[in-house]
């Protein structure tokens, strides 16, 4: 059972996060899910958002540490995706 809730995505695109929103969908990333998981505290999620994209689409990070990143993620979370 999920400890957390999924918020819909058309419902915050009425609050402050909705231009990071138009943008993760624009470039397909982070996944929707990203905000409908962490728009439950808006200046989170922004903060969050932020972080990421300078870190994966502005920052210097190699794409093969990002690869492993996002693989030993998904092994912490026990995802098959």
């Amino acid at each position: 059972m999920p400890n957390i809730t999924m918020l819909d995505i058309e419902d915050l695109k009425q609050t402050k996060l909705k231009p990071l929103i138009e943008r993760c969908l624009e470039i397909r990333a982070p996944d929707p899910a990203f905000f409908g998981m962490m728009g439950h505290n808006p200046d989170l999620a922004e903060s969050m958002y932020v972080a990421w994209h300078a870190s994966f689409n502005l920052g210097d990070i190699p794409h093969r540490l990002k690869e492993v990143i996002r693989v030993q993620l998904s092994r912490m979370v026990a995802c098959t995706y």
